[in-house]
């Protein structure tokens, strides 16, 4: 009887293992240069198990121009509560091109930002997540932007009793 109890309180302080939380995405690295912007995009893994990712969907908008947009099939596993990191190159249009040049110049001290999307795993279909947040320029590197993120929400798609609030 006693050797019951103790298993019993042993089980209960124990820690049990995160599963099902969808990455944390977050931007690492932006950068102009000429007309090609660089993307550098942290995707960081919550869980206390390995992630396995095979279809990830990220856009970054100011205001409502895409600023970049990165939708692909493709294999990824990040480790129990690690960090991986993906590129992308793209040529945006001279819109937005003239949103980052407006920032370089110190016309605009910073642009409010939202970066969303989804990823699917092999554990657990899609996890949204959605981050709101500011890019400024990085001092004494022009053409560089770091971002602060000031807002988020990550979600499993499948959860009925989750919303993303836009207005949050």
């Amino acid at each position: 009887m006693l050797l019951l109890v103790f298993i019993l309180a042993c089980t209960a302080c124990s820690s049990s293992i995160i599963r099902g939380r969808p990455p944390f995405i977050s931007i690492s690295k932006l950068s102009l240069v000429g007309d090609k912007l660089s993307a550098d995009f942290n995707i960081s893994n919550p869980n206390g198990e390995a992630m396995n990712i095979d279809r990830i969907e990220i856009t970054v908008r100011v205001d409502e121009a895409e600023l970049t947009r990165y939708n692909e099939d493709f294999t990824l596993t990040i480790g129990a509560n690690s960090i991986e990191v993906i590129e992308v190159e793209q040529f945006p249009d001279a819109f937005v091109q003239d949103l980052l040049v407006s920032l370089i110049d110190g016309e605009v001290p910073n642009l409010p930002f939202r970066l969303e999307g989804r990823v699917r795993t092999e554990e657990d279909g899609f996890l949204l997540f959605k981050h709101k947040g500011h890019l400024y320029p990085v001092p004494g590197k022009p053409g560089q932007f770091r971002s602060a993120t000031t807002q988020s929400s990550r979600i499993r798609q499948d959860d009925p009793f989750s919303e993303i609030d836009d207005d949050q």
